[in-house]
């Protein structure tokens, strides 16, 4: 597709990443940090989510008066998390922690001088089989799949950077047992139907196939089996208005290599972006979802479409009609996450979210028109962030 078939949500795409630039200049706390939101206090994962939007934008001159602040901070972030912490930390937020500064390190081109090699090799699994098994990696429990992702991104990691030569093979088993265990749908756990869990959790799987250049007939036969989980705005959450996460994680694997992307594809990508556009925050960012909250009739009617849409198809009819009830509860008036502890409105606009969305725009733009890749900055390290067009790149 050339310019001239472009819908206006993409042409607008250069005044959406200006005022985005604007968006992550008000999270600044001063110092090289960041906050998540305007209202957040300073985070590690402001800064890492920060530096990734920047890198996207292309904003060279920014990163490079602030590499080296942002290096030592990175480092004295992950570091500092690490010493209030026991043997071997293993939760989700403390390898996110790590993963992300990694990536953030290799964005800004700081990871040469110190890959952080201690912190990376005690992360190693001696036997990846007891390991994937024993988070439920292979079985498709839920946040399995960020576990996956980062014990292969930390193997990858010491292959490039820390020169281990054990690392290919435990990656070669990585990629057998995940490829031994997918299900018909070409994801993780048992299931007689299709679900928003399936993929949202076995994307981060993908990242790292993707990044290996691997693939088998189930796994390209994924993206047909996501497309049919979007609603009619474009959006892939079990709830209305998407989710940074669903959404980024859906078009992932709708526009990654070797997917042929048929008119019916096509069409849902292009909906996504014109949904995610006319969703942008007055502050120039973007939020999880704008349909969440408050309550209102409309806000429930869109609920309960989503609801009986799934009608007939019993594994998706009760994962929403699930997320419909619970998150009526007044728990859910605001998001709570590891990442800050200023828990954010739904529609309130965050370095997070922020991100995800402009990347989705920049993939579906790149799915139009292939040349547009020059204009997007994405990492070349295993993980979220990552573009197939990045393959044939230089590589450590």
């Amino acid at each position: 597709m050339n310019e001239e078939s472009f819908p206006n949500s993409l042409k607008t795409i250069s005044d959406i990443r200006m005022r985005y630039s604007g968006f992550i200049g008000s999270c600044a706390g001063g110092g090289g940090t960041f906050r998540l939101t305007p209202k957040a206090e300073i985070t590690p994962f402001g800064l890492c989510f920060a530096v990734f939007g920047l890198h996207l934008l292309g904003a060279r001159e920014v990163i490079y008066e602030l590499k080296d602040i942002w290096a030592v901070r990175l480092r004295e972030n992950i570091r500092s998390e690490r010493r209030a912490l026991g043997d071997r930390p293993t939760s989700k937020a403390y390898r996110q922690l790590l993963c992300f500064t990694l990536s953030a390190l290799s964005a800004i081109g700081a990871l040469h001088s110190d890959p952080l090699d201690d912190l990376v090799s005690e992360q190693l699994p001696r036997d990846i089989k007891d390991e994937l098994l024993e988070l439920g990696c292979l079985s498709g429990v839920p946040q399995s799949g960020n576990q996956a992702m980062f014990l292969a991104v930390f193997l990858i990691h010491a292959r490039d950077y820390l020169g281990n030569k054990n690392a290919d093979e435990a990656l070669d088993r990585w990629v057998d047992l995940h490829f031994s265990h997918m299900n018909d749908f070409g994801f993780w756990g048992k299931s007689r139907g299709m679900t928003h869990l399936q993929f949202q959790n076995g994307y981060h799987q993908y990242e790292i196939l993707e990044y290996l250049g691997k693939g088998n007939l189930k796994s390209r036969n994924a993206p047909s089996f996501v497309a049919g989980l979007a609603d009619g705005l474009g959006h892939f959450a079990p709830y209305p208005g998407g989710g940074g996460c669903y959404d980024y994680d859906a078009v992932s694997l709708l526009t990654s290599s070797g997917i042929s992307l048929d008119e019916c594809i096509m069409q849902i990508l292009l909906q996504t972006a014109a949904s995610i556009v006319s969703e942008e925050r007055p502050s120039g960012g973007f939020a999880e979802s704008v349909y969440v909250r408050p309550r209102s009739l409309g806000n429930t009617l869109r609920f309960a479409r989503g609801v009986a849409s799934a009608a007939g198809k019993p594994s998706l009819f009760m994962e929403r009609l699930k997320y419909a009830i619970t998150l009526q509860r007044s728990v859910h008036n605001r998001i709570h996450t590891h990442w800050s502890a200023y828990s954010r409105s739904w529609d309130e606009a965050d370095l997070w979210d922020s991100w995800f969305r402009i990347m989705t725009l920049a993939r579906i733009e790149i799915a139009c028109d292939p040349a547009a890749a020059a204009k997007w900055g994405f990492i070349d390290y295993p993980g979220i962030g990552f573009h197939p067009c990045l393959h044939g790149s230089a590589r450590p």
